[in-house]
């Protein structure tokens, strides 16, 4: 039996676009060092995350006073300390899709590692670069089950590192991720819940592959030397490989367990036929297509969500991340705990 759900009272009209003027682009492409057709879609996860509403004004003051003070950078030797941390837990862990028993490629399981990490270590970077607080994280003291209820592991005090007082997860998506999504079993087993939105693209283990020479010295030299390879094709495809720079981590916000009772909050908006979700806040149940479609009244059709269509049929806490703390004054109380 689920607990009562709390409908929202606000109801969000904004729409993300796919074109946005250039001085709101320029000036993000100059913050985070992508492209432009990525910084559009950084705005445009802004707005559909409920970040910003949809006017020049609001997204210029998005841009700097909630990107920018919360942008962080993960330069060459950062992003080796988290691919190898990535490598050295994935040997103990089983390299399955999450909740099916589909076998997934070793490399693509090392990539999406290697991203989670990094998010880590945007936080680390973040409450050290902000708060002049050293923290140290889970995966880098041994079996990550051993700190299962807190990414991060030890906080310096004075000379010495300690426990955390309280525990910290961290979960991270790509830039155009608008939702928070934690298990219920994980979110209640953590004080507060950070997103970090990582960039890089698709690319990134590849571009630090080729910026440490493993193409230009080993791959490439082996095709060249056997003649599976002519100069200029080897040339070409170093070429296509994008060049590594340093990977920017937007810090989004925190989801705090304490505030939430087991309801949920909900916003969004119902066409002809389905009704589609953009504000969140809380536990999504099971059963929550069937409530949310009795509290709209709805005959047919179905519940949808803003990006995601669909969540698999478990329990979770989900927010939206304009729906996530974010001020510096909370940041700073999270940091008097720690």
């Amino acid at each position: 039996m689920t607990s009562p759900a709390k409908r929202g009272s606000q109801k969000r009209d904004d729409r993300a676009l796919d074109n946005y003027p250039d001085t709101l682009i320029k000036e993000v492409v100059e913050l985070l060092g992508e492209d432009e057709a990525t910084s559009a879609k950084v705005i445009s996860a802004a707005i559909s995350g409920g970040e910003t509403k949809n006017d020049d004004a609001s997204i210029e003051n998005w841009i700097h006073n909630q990107l920018k003070p919360n942008l962080i950078f993960i330069d060459k030797s950062g992003y080796t300390e988290q691919a190898l941390d990535a490598l050295k837990t994935l040997s103990t862990q089983v390299l399955t899709d999450f909740g099916t028993s589909r076998q997934r490629d070793f490399g693509q399981a090392w990539a999406d590692k290697t991203r989670g990490y990094l998010g880590e270590q945007a936080v680390v970077q973040f409450l050290s670069d902000k708060f002049k607080v050293e923290t140290r994280l889970a995966h880098q003291q041994g079996n990550p089950e051993d700190f299962y209820d807190s990414d991060i592991a030890e906080v310096k005090d004075g000379g010495n590192f300690r426990p955390p007082r309280v525990f910290v997860g961290i979960k991270t998506t790509k830039f155009n991720g608008i939702w928070l999504d934690i298990a219920k079993e994980q979110f209640l087993k953590s004080n507060y819940h950070v997103q970090v939105k990582i960039g890089g693209g698709t690319s990134h283990l590849f571009s630090f592959f080729k910026e440490i020479g493993v193409f230009e010295d080993h791959i490439l030299k082996v095709g060249l030397e056997q003649k599976f390879l002519t100069q200029q094709e080897a040339d070409q495809i170093y070429r296509d490989i994008p060049d590594f720079k340093p990977i920017p981590g937007y810090i989004t916000g925190f989801a705090i367990r304490s505030e939430e009772d087991g309801g949920f909050i909900y916003g969004g908006n119902k066409a002809r036929l389905h009704y589609t979700i953009n504000t969140f806040k809380g536990l999504l149940p099971r059963d929550y297509e069937e409530i949310i479609k009795k509290r709209e009244k709805m005959s047919g059709g179905s519940v949808k969500f803003q990006s995601i269509e669909k969540f698999s049929s478990s329990d979770r806490y989900l927010f939206n991340t304009g729906n996530l703390v974010r001020t510096y004054s909370d940041w700073k109380n999270v940091v008097s705990q720690l």
